[in-house]
């Protein structure tokens, strides 16, 4: 007989364990599952603003050209820093 209840325990205790590893795998499992859409969302939004700034490069870079241009087209008449000699 105390051999019955001691397998009785064991298994109870084995039901107890396996529930709980369960439950706590569901729960990671749904966490994971209602942050999806967040993460998606900000990776949307940080992919948008990676073109934002590659934009902002891009015309940057144009601008800077214009400007050196017209600095090329100045310099000869005279020099547009006096401050600097």
């Amino acid at each position: 007989m105390p051999n019955n209840v001691d397998l009785q325990a064991v298994k109870e205790w084995f039901t107890l364990t396996v529930a709980v590893i369960a439950t706590i795998g569901g729960v990671i499992f749904w966490v994971q599952n209602i942050n999806d859409p967040k993460f998606e969302e900000i990776e949307k939004e940080i992919q948008n603003l990676r073109n934002d700034i590659s934009q902002i490069r891009d015309n940057n870079n144009e601008i800077l050209r214009i400007v050196g241009r017209l600095e090329g087209k100045l310099e000869p008449k005279g020099n547009i820093y006096p401050y600097n000699e």
